[in-house]
């Protein structure tokens, strides 16, 4: 199996999160959406099967979407969503597939950056910045681990998606401390779930 796979579950992934978190998950990757301009060209990377898309091109005019996802199934069923009038570019990758020729005003990464090692991590965020304009945002919504529960739910999460998705982190890294040491300030943000998932704005 492939790192990071997550064909196998692609077809249940929304009806586990929403089992565990209720709405919560959906609500917290809509939620910034707002900062969005018309006419932005975003990039979208883990998109999984594409809700957070839909709201997108359902509410801003103008945009052009990259949507980066490693699993084509979870791609299959994003497309099924939408029709050839949404200016979508769909790419089966990573951020290693980013297209070179583009720049992006709007970076989402929605419980994409727990994927990766601290280590690694680092230079996932170097690899995405160098396709950011000048002044982009990036909203990042994911898991935080402040509580004692959280860690307990953190180290469940991470066995089962280790086990069936084969997935590089076996803990959360510090994502929000590695977006600021890359110099992304963060002008927003809102906590969900008894501040288990945290959404946030970042600008560079």
């Amino acid at each position: 199996m492939k790192q990071n796979d997550f064909d196998k579950i692609a077809a249940v992934y929304d009806w586990l999160a929403r089992f565990v978190f209720g709405k919560n998950i959906i609500h917290a990757q809509k939620f910034f959406l707002n900062k969005i301009s018309d006419g932005a060209t975003v990039l979208i990377l883990g998109g999984g099967t594409g809700e957070i898309l839909a709201e997108i091109v359902k509410n801003k005019n103008g945009i052009q979407v990259c949507y980066v996802e490693l699993s084509p199934e979870m791609i299959s069923i994003a497309k099924k969503k939408f029709d050839s009038n949404h200016q979508i570019q769909f790419i089966e990758g990573t951020e290693n597939n980013i297209p070179s020729d583009k720049k992006f005003d709007v970076v989402i990464t929605n419980f994409y950056l727990d994927l990766f090692s601290n280590q690694s991590l680092k230079f996932v965020l170097e690899k995405i910045k160098k396709s950011t304009t000048t002044q982009a945002l990036w909203l990042v919504t994911d898991f935080v681990n402040d509580r004692l529960w959280h860690r307990a739910m953190l180290k469940m999460m991470y066995l089962f998606f280790r086990i069936t998705c084969n997935i590089e982190a076996t803990n959360l890294p510090n994502w929000r401390n590695e977006m600021i040491k890359l110099g992304g300030i963060e002008i927003d943000s809102k906590f969900f779930y008894g501040k288990f998932i945290k959404s946030s704005v970042f600008q560079f």
